[in-house]
């Protein structure tokens, strides 16, 4: 009997390598989503920073609006890339999540594939063992 891999080995091969990409993607998303959040409260520091002065000249407090107006327009759209960083985030995990599906799918299929594999020696076994029983009863002598 000729000896017959697993034959969707190259497949699982490839779901492995798709869910180790699938983590790296997590991963850097992850990372990104970090460097948005800290961008977030760095603009919302600045902002808190920037009190309006008590006794302003009218030109100066009017800067200082300015300046502030355009600090919150930086953190409105620093929370803008924080959102869409948390929702790749979210779509990297679902990305890693289907690949370890995959991946998990094709190894069942492996084990099962190595369970039946292993039936059918061991039934081969039984059956040469049995066959060689019953030889061995008909030459023996009778008495």
């Amino acid at each position: 009997m000729a000896k017959s891999g697993f034959r969707l080995a190259a497949v699982l091969r490839a779901r492995k390598a798709q869910e180790d990409a699938a983590k790296a993607a997590v991963v850097r998303a992850r990372a990104d989503a970090t460097t948005a959040v800290e961008m977030v409260r760095a603009r919302e520091r600045d902002l808190d920073g920037r009190r309006v002065p008590d006794a302003a000249t009218s030109a100066a407090f009017a800067a200082t609006l300015t300046a502030r107006q355009a600090v919150a327009g930086e953190l409105a759209a620093a929370i803008g890339v924080r959102r869409l960083a948390e929702e790749t985030v979210e779509d990297r995990l679902r990305d890693l999540t289907e690949a370890a599906v995959q991946r998990r799918t094709i190894e069942k299929l492996q084990e099962r594939h190595d369970a039946t594999r292993k039936r059918t020696r061991q039934a081969a076994e039984e059956k040469a063992i049995d066959d060689l029983t019953t030889a061995a009863a008909h030459k023996e002598p009778r008495a």
